[in-house]
């Protein structure tokens, strides 16, 4: 990742104004995409603000500014900073000027004022007690339905208050954070070995996705050369967890509309994947096989060529299911013109993943900044331009098609050789990494001291796609809600950390 000094502006004349910087542009001469926003503290203890942004170049671009003083807002400029800017006010106490919305994004209300964890002690902190102040929609007519934290059957807390009309959405708000665990803190103070085991409990169904970009990171810092053979075992089980995510998704959209049969065979075929991964490697989702410098043991070839067999028999299984359901009227009826999230507001809250590739936003980490094997192997983006819950199925069922590729190709030229580099101690090294992940592009930013993690920022695609939830639902009816949030298939925990 490149690291740009922007040219400062704090206004001389009222220091409230706030540091300021150039926004970077793209190579086509609009506005970079804003990847994310974070806080961290150099070795004397110094708040840093760390901004990295996309503009279609190999490598991202880092820009750091220093935050002792307040910080002016770009989230008018750049609508998707706003959720960015609000944690790192909670996390770091930093000031933001300028923000149109600055209320407690990461905290509720049992946690005081004026303490932050990145920067203060965190184990004994006070119990409080605050409001919290929800939009409230006024006009003739107008209710409010309020769903969740806790909702029916096996899902994690998230509060959705909708301002309606008879049954028709105007307004979503959400409130997420429950399942927050200061994962970034915990963190602080772990080996680089350690620390794999922590970034797969982030997000439950993308545990190998975050391990491997963990260990990237890690491997950028240290400058490690991972072994030829692991880093394609890691694109098999990256694609693995891809296809057996878009799977279950296209299975859910069919349960959600009450399309049993489909939903059925989604599972059965999800199912059979799971079992044929134990087969290879012991394990269902992947878990404890990624660690910085490679895989933390081998994998026997000719199981690696059964798993190869069993992704093609349940493709095959999967196309012939999906193709029913798409054409079948009652789906489409529900599907087509539904949770339409605009190309324009896509690009505005810097969405990404099949979310953003079905409002029309060519954008793929594989492809447009590859990582590992992908530089070896073509990569197919599907992107559709209608945006709606129809359109995002189509996304994922082609993006399985493109992973079963990718397996048949990585396990037909599996190389010989290690699949393990040592970590050598180093002294004070940063490293990024970004993978696309099932939902989207993951990042992971370490910093280490002495072969000791002393910062590691997650940002996670359901955080970033989150905000863009409440544009998609609007003018909707309230009981489509649950098949345009499932279209999106967000992670709370993933978004919480």
């Amino acid at each position: 990742m490149r690291e740009d000094t922007p040219s400062l502006f704090p206004n001389s004349g009222r220091a409230s104004s706030g540091t300021a910087f150039t926004l970077p542009q793209s190579e086509d001469g609009g506005a970079a995409r804003l990847v994310t926003i974070f806080g961290s503290l150099d070795p004397h203890g110094a708040r840093r603000v760390r901004y990295v942004f996309d503009a279609g170049k190999p490598a991202y671009s880092e820009i750091v500014l220093p935050a002792e003083g307040p910080l002016r807002s770009i989230a008018r400029e750049v609508p998707a900073a706003a959720w960015h800017e609000r944690e790192l006010h909670d996390q770091y106490g930093i000031e933001i000027v300028g923000h149109p919305d600055l209320r407690p994004l990461v905290f509720h209300d049992n946690w005081p004022d004026g303490v932050y964890p990145m920067v203060d002690r965190v184990d004994d902190v006070p119990w409080s007690k605050r409001d919290y102040r929800f939009l409230q929609v006024q006009g003739e007519g107008i209710a409010e339905v309020a769903v969740g934290p806790v909702h029916a059957g096996i899902i994690e807390p998230g509060h959705f208050r909708f301002s309606v009309v008879g049954d028709t959405i105007l307004h979503l708000e959400l409130r997420h954070f429950y399942t927050h665990k200061g994962t970034e803190k915990l963190f602080e103070g772990k080996s680089a070995g350690d620390g794999a085991m922590l970034a797969e409990s982030v997000s439950g169904d993308n545990c190998f996705a975050h391990a491997v970009c963990y260990s990237q990171a890690v491997e950028d810092a240290c400058g490690i050369k991972v072994p030829p053979r692991a880093l394609a075992l890691r694109l098999i089980g990256l694609e693995l967890e891809r296809l057996v995510c878009h799977i279950s998704d296209i299975g859910g959209l069919c349960t959600d509309v009450g399309f049993s049969v489909a939903a059925a065979y989604a599972t059965r075929i999800k199912e059979s994947l799971l079992q044929a991964s134990v087969q290879c490697c012991g394990t269902r989702y992947w878990r404890g096989v990624a660690v910085p410098g490679g895989l933390r043991f081998d994998f026997d070839s000719a199981r690696v060529a059964e798993l190869a067999q069993a992704v093609a028999r349940a493709f095959r299984d999967f196309s012939k299911i999906a193709r029913l359901s798409l054409e079948t009227p009652s789906i489409q009826n529900r599907f087509e013109a539904a949770g339409v999230l605009s190309r324009e507001a896509a690009r505005d809250l810097a969405v990404v993943g099949p979310v953003a590739r079905a409002s029309g936003i060519d954008l793929d980490v594989r492809r447009d900044h590859p990582y590992g094997r992908y530089s070896e192997h073509p990569i197919e983006v599907p992107v559709t331009h209608y945006g709606d819950v129809m359109a995002r199925a189509r996304i994922r069922i082609s993006e399985a098609a493109v992973s079963a590729r990718l397996i048949q190709e990585a396990a037909k030229s599996l190389p010989d050789g290690g699949v393990f580099t040592p970590i050598a101690s180093q002294g004070d090294v940063q490293g990024f990494s970004a993978v696309e992940s099932p939902r989207g592009e993951l990042c992971y930013w370490v910093e280490a001291r002495g072969g000791r993690v002393t910062r590691c920022h997650i940002k996670s695609p359901s955080f970033q796609n989150w905000p863009a939830m409440p544009l998609a639902v609007a003018g909707n009816i309230i009981a489509d809600f649950p098949l345009i949030n499932k279209s999106f298939n967000l992670s709370y925990s993933g978004c919480d950390r």
